[in-house]
């Protein structure tokens, strides 16, 4: 009876480290979880230029303006145009020149589009509604600009 006694007294400690070791887990989730908490997760992480306009639209309205623009557009084969041209041999500058040209010009157009798109829904929008959204733009652009400012630190 003694030797079961004595090979069972470690089972108290290894419950309480295993114990101890949970609560600190579930601290670290929690404490992410709260300082992230007003932060909205399907923005782009250091959004810039007009996409810091976008990352301020509540998350439905953004899915919804992305899929509108995504349905209106043609599909993405500007790696594969690129990809054929670098492969020819000869090697012709021109052609690649020319894929080159059209990504920029279909970038200039999904710009337009998501542009317009935006100015569309800022248009519908109350005027309640467009000052909570100019809030919330001044707070995104608050938070980038401490984030910039403790980076220089």
């Amino acid at each position: 009876m003694a030797d079961i006694k004595r090979k069972f007294r470690w089972m108290p400690v290894v419950l309480g480290l295993s114990l101890a070791l949970n609560l600190a887990v579930v601290a670290a989730l929690s404490g992410a979880m709260w300082r992230h908490k007003d932060t909205d997760r399907a923005a782009p992480r250091g959004a810039r230029g007009g996409a810091v306009y976008m990352q301020a639209l509540p998350r439905e309205v953004r899915r919804d303006m992305y899929r509108q623009l995504r349905a209106g557009l043609l599909p993405n084969r500007d790696t594969a145009d690129l990809l054929g041209v670098l492969r020819q041999e000869p090697f012709d500058p021109a052609a690649a020149a020319r894929v080159l040209d059209a990504q920029r010009d279909a970038g200039v157009l999904r710009q337009d589009a998501a542009s317009a798109a935006f100015l569309a829904h800022i248009i519908a929008l109350s005027a309640d509604a467009r000052r909570t959204y100019a809030d919330r733009l001044q707070n995104l652009e608050e938070r980038r600009g401490s984030r910039k400012s403790r980076r220089k630190e």
